[in-house]
C-alpha cells in the first residue's frame, strides 16, 4: 500500500487509535507531568492522548519569546513596541527555539522619508556579533536566503515581509542603519514549516528521566524544520516580460549550456538596487566551486543601503571571486581574487549590456556597454583549480545571481562561439514555465527533506538512513519518507545513477541528466544506504506496491553503484579515488546488498537475490580478511592501516563481519575514542579539532544494542544528546549536526546546523530499545516489546505508529517493592511479544487482559492486538 493510502487509513482510524491509547491510559495514574511519580497501581503517569491537528499548521505568525535592548540576551526585557531611536540602536530577539519562515515586521512609524534596518538571523547567539552572522550558506541555491544578514528599506507603516525564507534560527537582531525613531509594533516569521504541537503526532515517548524525554522530542521538532510539504518552499526568482528578477543569492546554474569552450556570454541587465552577479564555467550542483564569480556593483546612488560593505563590494567596481561565494565559510571556501574599479557610473534602473569573453585556459575579458572593464586569467591567482582527487563536477556552465542585498533584472542571454560566430545558446528569460526548470529555482511540488533547516538545503540520498527511522517512530508521517525516496528516483539518470543530492523543486529532462551526472561518482556508498532506507520503510509499512513499482529502478541504481564502488581485486568499497577499502562504507555495501536481495525475492527474482547475497558474503569475507588488524584488535579504516574510525568498529558489528570475538575486541577499542560528549570520529583525527558526530554515534547506538551493551548505550545517549537539550543560548529544540568534544557548544561553531536531521538515532534507540517496541515482521504484524536489560530509568511509556493503528506500551518499577510492571495495548492485525528485561528465571503474573495473552515456555508473552491492554507484574 502506498504511503498516502497508508496515512489516509491511519487517519480514518483516528477514533479507534485514540481509544486504544486511552484504554491503556485509563488504567494508569492521572499525572499529566511526564515525570510525575506514580500514584496508583502503575509506576508511570498517564500517556497523553493523541490529538491530531486539524488545521492551521502554517497559519498565523510565529512570535518571539523575548526582546532585549542591545546586542545581548541579558538585562532589560522589552515589552510592547520596539523603538530604535538612533542609527546603531539594536534589539535582540529570542524565539527560545528554532523557527523557520519569511521574516515579517509590523512598522508603526518612523521619522523622515525612509528608514533602513539590518536584520541578522542565527542559531547561535554569538553569531549576532559577526558581520555575516552564521552565514553565508552558498552551497546551493536552495529556495531560501543564501545570506543570514538582510537589509530592509522601510518606506511606509504597515506589514514588511521578506521575499526569502530563512531556514532555521533561534536568534535575530534588528539594527537601525538609517533614519530615526523607528517604531516596530511586532516581529516574527510567517511559517513555511509545520508548527503543530508534539501531542498532535502519533509517536510519543516519555521517561522518568526528563533528559531522555527531551532528547526523544528533538527529532519531532527537527522533522518539522527539515521536511517540507508540497508548495511550502517558494521560488527564488520572479519571471515576467521584463526577464528574470533575481535578488541577491547563490547564482543558479543553467543546464542548457554545458562545457562550452572559447565563447562569449552576453546578457542585458538592469540593476534595481546594489548590483548584479554571474558565474562562468562553474560546476553545477557539485561539491566544488571553481571558475570566476563576478559581482558588478552599482554607483550606490542616494538611498542605497547604508550598511553596504564598501570594502568587500565597492561602488562602480567589478569584484572577481571564486569558490562558493566572496566569503569563506568553514567547509565552503570562498575568495575575492581581485577588484576592478570602473571609470564610469554603473547606474541603477537602466539597462546595460554585459559581455564576458571566455578565451580558454582560464583567460577572460569582461565588457559593460562594449567598454572593457576587466581582463584576467583566473588560474594565475592560485585558488581556482579544482581538487583532482574529488571526482564529478565535470559539467560546467554559467549561473546568474547577485551578492547580498542586491536585485536586478536579467534578460536576453546569448552564447556565441568565438571560433565561427555560431550562436550556441539563447534565452530571453521571460518564460515562467521553462526558466525556473532550467535554472533549478522552482518551488517544491512534492514532499522533500533537507539535511538541515538553514544549510545544505538539498535532498540528500544517504543521510536519511537514520532520519527516516526517526520519522517512523516520532510522527509516523511516512509521506516524508516515501516522498523523498520517490523524488530522488525521479531524477535517476539513464546510467542507473541515483543522485546523491537533488534540488527541492522540479527541473527539466536536461537538468536531470546534467545535475545527476555531475554528482554520480561521489559518495557511491549513499546508494547502499538508500537501499537500507527503502528496506526499513518496507519493513515498517508493508508498502509492497512501492517495492513492485520501483524495484527495477533500485536494481539499476545498485548495479551502477556496484560497478563504480567495489574494487574487483579486493571486493572492498573504493571511493573518491581511494583504494584499499573503507570499512564503514564497505559494511554499508554488504547491508545494502542484503536489503535489495530481500526485495528481489519478493518480486520473484530468486536468481538475482542469490547474486546479491553472494556478493554481500564475498565482500563480508574480504572485510574480515583485509580490514581486521590483529595487532590493533579492531577493524581499521583501510587495508594495512593501524588507524580506526568509530564507524569501522560500528559497521564491523552491524554487517556481522568476522568472529564475535573480533567484534568484541573492536568494541573494547571504543575507550580510545572516548571524549566527554561521546566518541570522537577516529584515531587519525588526533592533533586536529575534535568533534563528535551524532550521525556516526547513531549507528554506534544500534551496534551497542545488538551487543546488549545497555550501560554504554544509555550513557552515550546522555553524553552526545544531552548538550542539545540543556538550557543555554545554544539550545534550539532541535538536533545538532556536530557537538564539541566536551559538549559545551556545537562542534563546528557558527557553521554547525542546529536543526540537522542526520543525527536522530537517539530518538530511534529510545523508542526501540529503551521503551522497547520494534517491528520483527513487515508492517508490525509481529513486533517485540523488549526493553534492554539494565536500563537505569524507573519507567518509560509511549506510542508507536503502525499501519494498523497505534501501539501503546509502558513499563516501570513499582516504588513500594521494586517489582517490574509491563503493559501493552496493540491494534488489531498485530501480534506483540513481551520480553521482560529480567531473564527467563524471573516469573510474571498476568493481571489484566488475560484473554489476549499467551505465555510461552521461554518466559515471554504473546499478545494478540485488538483485544485490549495486557498487563504483567513481576511475581
Amino acid at each position: 500500500m502506498r504511503a498516502a493510502t497508508y496515512l489516509a487509513a491511519m487517519a480514518a482510524a483516528g477514533g479507534a487509535l485514540c481509544a486504544s491509547a486511552a484504554s491503556l491510559s485509563e488504567r494508569n495514574n492521572n499525572g499529566n507531568n511526564n515525570n510525575a511519580a506514580a500514584t496508583t497501581d502503575t509506576p508511570w503517569p498517564k500517556i497523553p492522548a493523541y490529538t491530531p491537528a486539524k488545521t492551521g499548521q502554517y497559519d498565523g505568525i510565529v512570535r518571539p519569546k523575548t526582546h532585549y535592548a542591545g546586542l545581548t540576551h541579558e538585562g532589560k526585557k522589552l515589552d510592547g513596541p520596539l523603538r530604535l531611536a538612533n542609527v546603531g540602536d539594536t534589539v535582540t530577539v529570542d524565539y527560545a527555539r528554532d523557527v523557520a519562515g519569511k521574516p515579517t515586521f509590523k512598522i508603526a512609524s518612523f521619522d523622515g522619508p525612509y528608514a533602513q534596518i539590518e536584520v541578522k538571523y542565527t542559531e547561535q547567539l554569538a553569531a549576532l556579533s559577526d558581520k555575516r552572522s552564521d552565514g553565508p550558506f552558498a552551497f546551493a541555491n536552495a529556495l531560501a536566503n543564501t545570506f543570514r544578514v538582510e537589509t530592509f528599506n522601510v518606506t511606509q507603516p504597515g506589514d514588511l515581509t521578506s521575499y526569502f525564507i530563512q531556514g532555521s534560527q533561534r536568534w535575530q537582531s534588528i539594527r537601525l542603519v538609517h533614519g530615526s525613531n523607528l517604531l516596530i509594533d511586532s516581529v516574527g516569521f510567517k511559517p513555511t514549516t509545520d508548527k503543530s504541537p508534539l501531542l498532535s503526532k502519533k509517536g510519543y515517548f516519555a521517561s522518568s528521566d526528563k533528559t531522555e524525554s527531551d532528547i526523544w522530542a528533538l527529532a519531532f521538532r527537527t522533522q518539522q524544520l527539515t521536511c517540507y510539504a508540497p508548495h511550502t518552499q517558494t521560488t527564488t526568482w520572479d519571471i515576467d516580460s521584463h526577464g528574470a528578477y533575481i535578488r541577491g543569492q547563490k547564482p543558479a546554474s543553467s543546464t542548457a549550456a554545458i562545457n562550452y569552450q572559447n565563447y562569449t556570454l552576453e546578457f542585458d541587465a538592469k540593476i534595481d538596487y546594489g548590483g548584479l552577479g554571474w558565474r562562468l564555467d562553474g560546476q553545477i550542483d557539485a561539491i566544488q566551486a571553481n571558475g570566476p564569480y563576478l559581482v558588478l556593483n552599482s554607483n550606490y546612488p542616494e538611498g542605497s543601503f547604508a550598511n553596504y560593505d564598501r570594502q568587500l563590494v565597492p561602488p562602480n567596481t567589478l569584484v572577481l571571486g571564486t569558490g562558493f561565494s566572496l566569503q569563506n565559510q568553514t567547509s565552503l571556501p570562498g575568495y575575492v581574487l581581485d577588484r576592478f574599479p570602473i571609470d564610469f557610473d554603473i547606474t541603477e534602473k537602466e539597462w546595460h549590456r554585459i559581455k564576458s569573453v571566455s578565451h580558454g585556459e582560464g583567460a577572460y575579458t569582461i565588457f559593460v556597454e562594449d567598454r572593457q572593464v576587466a581582463k584576467f586569467n583566473v588560474t594565475g591567482y592560485g585558488y581556482a583549480l579544482p581538487n583532482p582527487f574529488i571526482p564529478g563536477g565535470t559539467m560546467r556552465g554559467f549561473a546568474l545571481g547577485g551578492w547580498q542585498d542586491t536585485a536586478a533584472w536579467y534578460k536576453d542571454v546569448e552564447i556565441t562561439s568565438n571560433v565561427d560566430g555560431k550562436k550556441l545558446y539563447s534565452n530571453p528569460l521571460t518564460d515562467k514555465e521553462s526558466v525556473p526548470l532550467e535554472f533549478g529555482v522552482e518551488g517544491n511540488t512534492d514532499f522533500v527533506c533537507s539535511d538541515a533547516g538553514k544549510r545544505d538545503r538539498f535532498s540528500w540520498l544517504g543521510d536519511r538512513l537514520i532520519s527516516s527511522r526517526a520519522i517512523a517512530v516520532a510522527t509516523g508521517e511516512f509521506d516524508y519518507v516515501v516522498g523523498p525516496m520517490e523524488w530522488q528516483l525521479s531524477k535517476q539518470a539513464a546510467s542507473g545513477a541515483v543522485p546523491i543530492n537533488t534540488l527541492f523543486g522540479p527541473v527539466d529532462d536536461t537538468g536531470i541528466s546534467v545535475r545527476t551526472g555531475n554528482v554520480a561518482p561521489l559518495l557511491l556508498d549513499y546508494m547502499f544506504d538508500f537501499l537500507q532506507e527503502v528496506d526499513d520503510y518496507w519493513m515498517r509499512t508493508g508498502d509492497d506496491e512501492f517495492i513492485r513499482k520501483r524495484f527495477e529502478d533500485l536494481r539499476a541504481g545498485c548495479g551502477f553503484a556496484l560497478s563504480q564502488a567495489v574494487d574487483p581485486e579486493t571486493q572492498l568499497f573504493q571511493g573518491l579515488g581511494q583504494k584499499g577499502g573503507l570499512t564503514a562504507t564497505t559494511g554499508s555495501v554488504v547491508l545494502g546488498l542484503e536489503a535489495i536481495a530481500r526485495m528481489a525475492d519478493f518480486v520473484g527474482e530468486p536468481r538475482l537475490a542469490s547474486q546479491y547475497r553472494t556478493q554481500a558474503n564475498v565482500t563480508r569475507s574480504a572485510m574480515a580478511r583485509l580490514l581486521y588488524n590483529d595487532q590493533v584488535g579492531s577493524f581499521v579504516n583501510a587495508v594495512g592501516s593501524k588507524d580506526f574510525h568509530l564507524m569501522d568498529i560500528t559497521f564491523g558489528q552491524l554487517a556481522d563481519v568476522g568472529t564475535d570475538e573480533q567484534r568484541r575486541s573492536a568494541f573494547l577499542q571504543l575507550a580510545k575514542l572516548k571524549v566527554p560528549a561521546g566518541y570522537k570520529n577516529g584515531t587519525f583525527y588526533d592533533g586536529f579539532q575534535i568533534v563528535v558526530d551524532p550521525y556516526f554515534v547513531s549507528f554506534t547506538l544500534d551496534a551497542l544494542a545488538q551487543r546488549g551493551e545497555t550501560e554504554l548505550a544509555q550513557q552515550l545517549v546522555h553524553d552526545t544528546w544531552a548538550p542539545m537539550v540543556a538550557e543555554s543560548v545554544n539550545s534550539t529544540g532541535a538536533l545538532w549536526e556536530y557537538v564539541s568534544d566536551d559538549g559545551s557548544y556545537p562542534g563546528l561553531e557558527f557553521f554547525t546546523a542546529q536543526s540537522h536531521f542526520w543525527g536522530s538515532g537517539a530518538t530511534v534507540w529510545l523508542t526501540e530499545y529503551s521503551l522497547g517496541v520494534r517491528p520483527t515482521a513487515k508492517a508490525f504484524t509481529e513486533f517485540a516489546f523488549a526493553p534492554m536489560r539494565g536500563l537505569k530509568t524507573q519507567w518509560n511509556h509511549g506510542r508507536v505508529p503502525t499501519p494498523h493503528g497505534i501501539i501503546s506500551a509502558a513499563w516501570g518499577k513499582r516504588k513500594e517493592d521494586g517489582k517490574l510492571v509491563m503493559e501493552l495495548d496493540a491494534p488489531k492485525g498485530t501480534t506483540g511479544t513481551i520480553v521482560p528485561p529480567l531473564g527467563t528465571d524471573v516469573k510474571f503474573n498476568v493481571v489484566a487482559g488475560r484473554g489476549a495473552v499467551e505465555q510461552t515456555e521461554d518466559g515471554k508473552f504473546r499478545v494478540k492486538g485488538g483485544r485490549g491492554a495486557v498487563r504483567i507484574v513481576q511475581a
